[in-house]
């Protein structure tokens, strides 16, 4: 009986060690979820000044011209389809089309126009095929709209940059746009954040399906600003 009664005692300390610790570790947890339920999300107040959407000096080519002798040259060598590299005379970049061509002379453009940036309005671009000849040339006839977002911090808080979303979408046709970083996707600048009273405002920049889910050439008219559940809106000045 004695050895039982040990036993029994042994058992009986274990178990209240057991449920003690148990006890300690819940307390712990609850005491941690406290601290997190008490944790506050950051309230940043950034003001949506403007979203513009117009043409400047300079943009990706919308249109070309091709008139020969008058004001271009056809060139000789071509082979028509091909897709070639339109070089800027100025400031612009990046940009090609596919070329129509008889016996060797340029005669037109097809419509796989690649806008490129950075080109004027009436300057001369001439046509890079490659091995071929570089003497024909087309003429820019029209640009496309740039983009423009400019935000200022009207709260108390530093916020990063990298946290501010906006969302275009065009009341007309009910379309709505992908959520981007305009301060990622579309700034050159240094500032990683933006400070209380401090106004700042995205390069310009042509709209891209992939990234704001609009053609280049659309013309959304409504911008929603987004941080954490902070928000607002804004009519798109299109000029």
């Amino acid at each position: 009986m004695a050895g039982s009664s040990i036993g029994a005692m042994v058992v009986g300390t274990v178990f209240i060690m057991v449920f003690g610790m148990a006890t300690l570790t819940m307390v712990e947890s609850i005491d941690e979820s406290v601290k997190n339920s008490e944790f506050e999300l950051s309230e940043p107040e950034v003001t949506l000044l403007s979203v513009t959407d117009n043409q400047g000096s300079t943009g990706p080519i919308a249109g070309l011209s091709f008139s020969s002798p008058s004001t271009n040259s056809a060139g000789t060598g071509y082979t028509s389809g091909d897709q070639c590299e339109l070089v800027s005379s100025g400031t612009g970049s990046g940009a090609s089309v596919d070329i129509i061509v008889t016996a060797g002379e340029i005669v037109g453009f097809g419509l796989n126009l690649v806008p490129g940036t950075g080109y004027s309005i009436g300057e001369i671009v001439t046509i890079n095929c490659g091995s071929n000849p570089n003497s024909g040339d087309y003429s820019v006839s029209s640009i496309e709209d740039l983009n423009t977002v400019t935000v200022i911090n009207t709260g108390s808080e530093t916020v990063d940059l990298s946290h501010i979303f906006l969302t275009l979408s065009d009341t007309g046709t009910k379309a709505q746009g992908i959520p981007f970083t305009p301060f990622v996707n579309h700034y050159s600048g240094s500032n990683l954040y933006l400070f209380p009273g401090e106004q700042l405002s995205t390069d310009a920049f042509p709209l891209d399906p992939t990234t704001h889910g609009f053609e280049i050439g659309d013309d959304p008219d409504r911008a929603f600003l987004a941080i954490y559940d902070y928000n607002d809106a804004k009519a798109v000045t299109v000029t």
